[in-house]
């Protein structure tokens, strides 16, 4: 009995460690400890050692590693933006440097990001992780700048 109930909290505790490690944010995933393994190898090598035994399926292996080879790729979290700027043509990219500038000088804490998509000029504000906090910041927002649209992103997590 209490063979099985180890068994089935060992596995328990496998689960939620492989699930924890497939959440983390790139910058957690890069080092651990100073050894630069990823958990699940940590795991394993812990297996070697006479620990615990470990099974895993080759295919939530090869989907563990893959999912954390697109983490390290991305530059950011998934969150929202307020795009407060669109625009192309002459003079585009100018009025998008003033329109950052006076974002910047109305509101100091947050950030403005410049993008370019072909022939679109755009400025995006804010690094917002919630569809909440996204909201809170186009009702500040859409006072001194005119129709702005909640973006989908990723954000620059600090």
């Amino acid at each position: 009995m209490s063979l099985k109930i180890l068994t089935m909290r060992a596995r328990l505790l496998i689960i939620l460690l492989l699930t924890a490690g497939v959440m983390l944010p790139v910058s957690g995933q890069s080092d651990r400890g100073g050894s630069g393994e990823d958990l699940l190898s940590t795991l394993l090598n812990q297996q070697e050692d006479g620990s615990f035994n470990l099974e895993i399926d080759s295919l939530l292996l090869a989907n563990y590693y893959k999912l954390i080879t697109v983490n390290q790729r991305q530059s950011g979290v998934p969150g929202y933006r307020i795009r407060i700027f669109s625009d192309s043509g002459l003079g585009a990219k100018e009025e998008q440097q003033r329109v950052r500038a006076r974002f910047i000088s109305l509101y100091p804490g947050i950030d403005a990001h410049y993008h370019y998509d072909e022939p679109f000029f755009k400025v995006y504000v804010g690094d917002c992780r919630t569809r909440s906090q996204a909201l809170k910041l186009y009702d500040r927002v859409k006072v001194h700048f005119p129709n702005p649209i909640i973006v989908p992103d990723l954000i620059n997590v600090e």
